[in-house]
This record gives C-alpha cells, sequence and structure tokens, in this order.
C-alpha cells in the first residue's frame, strides 16, 4: 500500500465505502436516537433522514435533516445496538459531522482549529493539575519514557483530563499497586489520541498523534492497555483500525516492534471486574453508604462491570436510580443544552428521592461537572475509585471540588499558590483562566509561566 492510500482521510473513506454498502436505509438508529427529540430533526422518517446522512457519507445533495441529525450525536452508542445490519451508526454519524465541519473549511483553518484547542486545552490541563500537584508528580505522569522501564504487564493508559481531578488518577494508581499490577503510567497531552484535531477537521494530524501514542504504548510490550478515559477507549477500539494502519506509515509500511498489530484497550472498570479475586482481600474497611451511581452508555460493559466491583465493597448499598443513562457518552460532550438540562433533573431528583448518602460519577470528565452541585443537594457527589480507596483506607483530596464550591479564586489562589509557583507559574497571572477552568467562565488569555 503506498503512503498516500496509507493517509488518514484516505482510510477513513474506505470506512465510509464499507458502511455505506452496508446500510439498507431501514431508518431503525434513528428511530431508537434519544437526541432526536431535542433537535429539529424530530417527527422526520426515519429511512429519509438515513437516506440524507448517506448522501452526505457520498459527497451527493442531502436533505437538511441528515444534516441536522449528524451534528446532534452525542456518541451514546444507543443505536449500535438498534441496527439489523453490520453498521455502527455511531462511527458514521462521526464521519458525516467530519465531512459537514470540513465542507466549511480551508486546509488552513483546520489545522489552526486544531492547534489552538489543543493548546487551550493544555494549559488548561497544565493550570488544574498545578493547583493541586507538585512538578515532580505532573513529571512523573507526562513523561514519555522519562525514567521509565522499557516493558510492563500493562499500561494504564488515563487520557489528559483527569489531570484536572488528581485525587482520582491517583486512586487509581493506589489500588493497581496494592493489586500487584505490573503496569506503567501513559497520559497527558504527549499521548493524545488525537480527538482533538480529528473533531476539527485536521484528520491527519489527529491520526498521526493517536498513532504515535499507539507506538510509545506498544513500546511496553503490554498484555493490555487499561484505559479510564471514556473517549480514549472509543477512538482506541472503535478505530483502532485506522490507527493501526496509520502507525504503519509512521513506521514507514514496516511492522518492527509490532506495528499495526491490534493492542487491547479494556476499560478499568472491567480489568477491576475481572479481578475481584485480588480486590476483595484490600477491602478492609466498611463502607457504611447508600450510594447511585451516574452512568452514561457509549463505552460497553461499564455499567455490568462496575455493579460486579461495587457488590464487593463491604457495607456499600447501590440503590437503583431512574435516570438518562442514554444522553451521550459522558457530560462535557453532552452539548445540547435541553438534553443535559433534562438529564441532571433527573438524575438530582431520582438520588434525592432514593435518600443516598452520595451520587457516584464514573468518569473524571462527569465528575468535574457535576461535582459542584454537591452544595445545593442533600447528598455527596464523589467519584467510585475514592469509594474504593475508602473500603482500602486511603483517601486522596478531591481539591478539584473543594476548590469549585469556594467559588472564590482569591481564597483559591491563598491555598493554591505555593503549588503554582512551584510550576513557575505566578498565581496572578494564572487567575482568568483558572476561574475559567473551575466556574466554566469562556476563556480568556492565555497565562504566562
Amino acid at each position: 500500500m503506498s503512503k498516500a492510500e496509507l493517509t488518514f482521510e484516505a482510510l477513513t473513506d474506505e470506512r465510509i465505502a464499507r458502511i455505506t454498502e452496508a446500510c439498507t436505509l431501514c431508518g431503525k438508529c434513528f428511530e431508537a436516537c434519544p437526541m432526536v427529540p431535542y433537535s429539529s430533526a424530530k417527527g422526520a422518517e426515519p429511512e429519509a433522514v438515513v437516506r440524507s446522512v448517506i448522501g452526505l457519507l457520498n459527497d451527493r445533495p442531502y436533505a437538511p435533516e441528515g444534516a441536522v441529525w449528524a451534528e446532534t450525536c452525542q456518541k451514546s452508542g444507543v443505536c449500535i445496538e438498534a441496527c439489523p445490519e453490520d453498521v455502527n451508526p455511531r462511527e458514521m454519524l462521526v464521519y458525516a459531522k467530519l465531512k459537514l465541519q470540513r465542507e466549511k473549511q480551508s486546509p488552513e483553518s483546520r489545522a489552526g482549529a486544531g492547534r489552538g484547542y489543543f493548546q487551550l486545552l493544555s494549559r488548561t490541563i497544565r493550570l488544574m493539575s498545578a493547583i493541586q500537584m507538585e512538578p515532580g508528580l505532573w513529571r512523573r505522569l507526562t513523561a514519555v519514557h522519562g525514567g521509565k522501564r522499557r516493558e510492563a504487564g500493562a499500561v494504564f493508559y488515563f487520557g489528559c483530563n483527569i489531570l484536572q481531578t488528581p485525587h482520582i488518577l491517583l486512586s487509581c494508581m493506589d489500588v493497581f499497586d496494592r493489586m500487584g499490577l505490573d503496569y506503567e503510567v501513559a497520559g497527558g497531552m504527549a499521548h493524545c489520541c488525537g480527538v482533538n484535531h480529528i473533531r476539527r477537521g485536521d484528520l491527519e494530524a489527529g491520526a498521526a498523534m493517536g498513532a504515535k501514542s499507539l507506538g510509545r504504548f506498544r513500546a511496553y510490550s503490554p498484555e493490555r492497555v487499561i484505559t479510564f478515559c471514556p473517549t480514549c477507549q472509543m477512538q482506541y477500539t472503535e478505530y483502532m483500525p485506522l490507527y493501526a494502519k496509520a502507525e504503519l506509515r509512521l513506521a514507514g509500511g514496516g511492522k518492527a516492534g509490532g506495528a499495526g498489530e491490534p493492542l487491547p484497550f479494556v476499560h478499568i472498570t472491567q480489568h477491576l471486574a475481572e479481578n475481584l479475586d485480588l480486590l476483595r482481600p484490600l477491602f478492609v474497611r466498611p463502607v457504611n453508604k447508600r450510594v447511585a451511581v451516574h452512568l452514561h452508555g457509549g463505552v460497553e460493559g461499564v455499567e455490568r462491570n462496575l455493579r460486579a466491583v461495587l457488590a464487593a465493597v463491604p457495607g456499600l448499598e447501590v440503590a437503583e436510580i431512574d435516570q438518562l443513562s442514554g444522553h451521550g457518552y459522558q457530560c462535557p460532550t453532552l452539548v445540547l443544552p435541553a438534553a443535559k438540562r433534562a438529564l441532571r433533573e433527573r438524575l438530582f431528583a431520582s438520588a434525592r428521592e432514593a435518600g443516598v448518602d452520595s451520587l457516584l460519577t464514573v468518569y473524571h470528565s462527569c465528575h468535574r461537572e457535576l461535582c459542584a452541585a454537591e452544595k445545593d443537594q442533600p447528598f455527596r457527589v464523589e467519584n467510585f475509585m475514592s469509594i474504593l480507596g475508602e473500603a482500602m483506607g486511603f483517601e486522596y483530596p478531591d481539591r478539584t471540588k473543594t476548590f469549585k464550591l469556594y467559588e472564590d479564586m482569591d481564597r483559591v489562589l491563598g491555598e493554591a499558590g505555593d503549588f503554582l509557583r512551584a510550576h513557575g507559574i505566578e498565581p496572578e497571572k494564572a487567575r482568568e483562566e483558572l476561574r475559567a477552568a473551575l466556574y466554566g467562565e469562556a476563556p480568556r488569555p492565555a497565562v504566562r509561566a
């Protein structure tokens, strides 16, 4: 295969061709989509909408309803089970959304959009981490083979954004250590899956990032890569064939070191559920709480696996609550305001009615968005890893939640100033960007270290 054929755009075109050939236009994916009621595509004829999406994918004229549905997709994966054919409708809509975006962009604007967002995200993650952890730990977690072993039984690929909630990340590592897992960590922007560039239309830059990270994981010769971030898990499982081929391109077409071969990615909940015999003896303290779990669809098996793990925690009672788990695959990417509002209202009301002591988040991303709601609710908001830590007898402070609950930047900088200075960041120069990260205001000018 020539280098031209190995471009990510050519590879996605190949996937699109397979999807459009397999799709029978039955419309069952559209009928199952939980986001349709929140969009102007509501009430449209399902077959006509899917036909429009296929037209869009094949660069033919398409009706507006197809474009609306593609833009509405929040990747919950409900459509996958609804499809009677060998099609992943979620993947189909990802490509349709990309087509729509790239129609509006020049190559230069695509590269600029991806690069600009990547830089903003990098600064945000660095600042949120800097107010919670010392520089040495930051370097240890984000280094690329810096002082690390060359082989490990597993790679814990924690992604990028979990660094904004380091208490969750450190809890994961503490649990793995106690389980005796032979692992190394890989995460931060230097190990990006490339999704941020790909979402903004810059396919080649995103693919190169994802493929490069894949090669870095592979360098440890691991038996599995354990993920936490649902986006990373989704990217490397659904699009593994594309990333593997992009990896081959970076390797010049050779397969040295296993380039291009499958590498198993499993979510942390699956790894924990598969190793309950190792976990159970580590639960040395009862956790006498009644809890409910905030769930999303999107990553297969998470709910089942997490229930098995929590059932092993002594003293813990897990209440069933009514919630809209089909609304997106995580909270931050649920960008339809009415859908997000409905999710939260149902979630909090059901948790209150169930009389829970704590509402447990699964993903760090949801935790960032929901933890500050604790001030208005009769229950705590905790991540499930904190519950495992409590059962094992350790705790890492949730400073993300603490600082959000303060709603006072003077107090935040007063407590976190020494950490920031240790990272070479002047607290006052970081004030506005930290305000944006903590309290959801629009991004301000970049911090100057």
